[in-house]
């Protein structure tokens, strides 16, 4: 991986996002939290820093800008975390395949699953994973051993986001 350029740019506009396939939500609790989940039991979200896997077959920039959001129509499980926690980077892989699932299961061996979440349309355990430590280098080295070639964005203080790493190939 290298790093990539200076300049800030909303995902929406930047090209390289407006693709096809999966994506890593990177998101930070800053407390502990217990919240209902859509449809979910209560659940006990500890502090710390989560992963969230979604596709994006209909394009990237749309959904993860849905996500990006606030104040808006609660849809998935996602939504309700997004709302008591920071989204603080994404991870995105463009391709025309269905890729989610095959990443869940490389997380699954990597991070502590929350069971059930997001993963109610698949036979994952999960689409959403937990660790006390920062996820992005650890998932970026995941994606790798599983032959995509992501993209990470990291979000600046301005509120765009930056093409922090590329991956080589």
């Amino acid at each position: 991986m290298t790093e990539a350029g200076k300049s800030a740019l909303p995902l929406k506009e930047n090209s390289r996002a407006k693709g096809k396939g999966s994506y890593v939500l990177l998101i930070e609790l800053s407390r502990e939290q217990t919240t209902v989940i859509g449809s979910l039991k209560v659940s006990r979200f500890p502090r710390g820093y989560y992963a969230y896997v979604g596709s994006a077959l209909g394009g990237i920039s749309a959904r993860v800008n849905r996500h990006l959001q606030r104040n808006k129509k609660l849809r998935w499980h996602i939504d309700y975390l997004l709302e008591k926690a920071s989204l603080r980077d994404i991870i995105v892989c463009e391709t025309e395949d269905r890729v989610e699932c095959t990443i869940a299961r490389g997380l699954n061996r990597r991070f502590e699953a929350i069971p059930g979440f997001g993963s109610s349309d698949c036979k994952c355990p999960s689409h959403l994973y937990y660790d006390p430590d920062e996820m992005g280098q650890k998932i970026m080295a995941v994606l790798g051993s599983l032959g995509m070639k992501p993209e990470y964005f990291t979000k600046q203080s301005h509120g765009g986001w930056l093409d922090r790493y590329r991956a080589i190939g």
